[in-house]
């Protein structure tokens, strides 16, 4: 039997509106009355899943959790903290250095607030109603004295954003294995520490919990979205997976027939989660 759905947010269970269906959340109800723990796994900060958690039925909950920023900050969602993974001082200087002398449209994720650096229109409109950042700029954040959990720099050219990663790699010298490059929302590269993911957030949770890994879920859709799918005992992807993770999903993953749009939930309630309690 299964304990755990670990669920990706933008694009998975959110549709390209930015919204959940209601069958989503219906479905979420419905795995809580199981004894299903629904999680949410994000890159987001936690004070901007604020209205999901609210809707899923979690919010202020200290026996439910959230993964967000990649796993770079885990917690129960009375706002207890179970893991925090910062970036080290050294990488967030550099990356920061390299998004100042390349002009670069990124985001700086802190405990309570994300900087937005060179916002272009299209990374505006993409953010509009999904997340709320501050406007700033790379040579301000130079003075920040505060953990940084994650780093990201934006283009939506795939190709473009590969040279970027590779470059960003290039920038960080000796520091290069202090970093986990993932990417995102087929427009985003993003760093966060070695070592760190959705799956090691899904990981910490399960240990909280005493959960064994074989009876927890992921559902995703990108390549952030893969770590926590190689330590799920079922890993599952929605049918708009993206191009980039399609070729990397880990053996024994399963493509839903559902979409974001469709809304998932339903799919893994009744084909995985029910049949799994008659094992």
């Amino acid at each position: 039997m299964y304990h755990i759905v670990a669920s990706d947010m933008d694009e998975t269970f959110l549709g390209h509106n930015k919204r959940p269906t209601q069958s989503n959340l219906d479905a979420v109800a419905a795995m809580g009355k199981l004894g299903v723990r629904f999680v949410v796994a994000t890159g987001r900060p936690y004070f901007s899943v604020q209205g999901i958690l609210e809707e899923v039925g979690t919010k202020g909950d200290p026996d439910s959790y959230t993964i967000t920023l990649n796993g770079g900050y885990v917690c129960a969602n009375d706002g207890t903290v179970v893991a925090a993974h910062p970036l080290d001082a050294a990488v967030t200087e550099r990356l920061r250095a390299f998004g100042e002398e390349r002009g670069l449209c990124g985001h700086m994720y802190l405990e309570g607030r994300t900087l937005a650096m060179s916002l272009n229109n299209g990374e505006r409109e993409f953010l509009r109603g999904r997340m709320e950042v501050v406007p700033s700029t790379w040579e301000e954040a130079a003075s920040l004295d505060e953990p940084v959990y994650k780093i990201l720099f934006e283009n939506t050219d795939l190709d473009a954003l590969h040279v970027l990663r590779d470059e960003a790699q290039d920038a960080l010298g000796d520091l290069v294995d202090a970093v986990e490059p993932v990417f995102s929302s087929d427009r985003y590269v993003e760093f966060n520490p070695a070592g760190v993911g959705k799956g090691s957030g899904l990981a910490e949770i399960a240990a909280t919990l005493g959960v064994p890994m074989d009876e927890t879920v992921a559902v995703g859709d990108s390549v952030n979205d893969l770590s926590m799918l190689e330590v799920a005992g079922l890993p599952l992807m929605v049918s708009n997976v993206s191009e980039l993770a399609r070729p990397l999903l880990p053996k024994g993953c399963r493509i839903l027939r559902s979409s974001c749009d469709d809304g998932c939930m339903p799919e893994v309630l009744d084909d995985y989660l029910k049949p799994s309690m008659d094992q």
